[in-house]
């Protein structure tokens, strides 16, 4: 878009550019994939952690 309107640099767009709640919703969406991802990636090599959150967050 910057290319289209001649801006160089991106500074313009990225100054008027604002977060809907709609990419609030896709990016915790997506962290909380990633998050439960590597907890079950986790919990396949050892289901316990000696670190009492993490041996919580494993169990559940």
């Amino acid at each position: 878009m910057d290319d289209r309107m001649g801006h160089l640099d991106g500074s313009v767009s990225a100054r008027y550019a604002h977060v809907t709640s709609g990419m609030r919703r896709r990016l915790l969406a997506g962290l909380t994939d990633q998050w439960e991802t590597a907890l079950d990636a986790r919990r396949l090599m050892c289901p316990r952690s000696p670190v009492r959150v993490l041996d919580r967050l494993l169990a559940t």
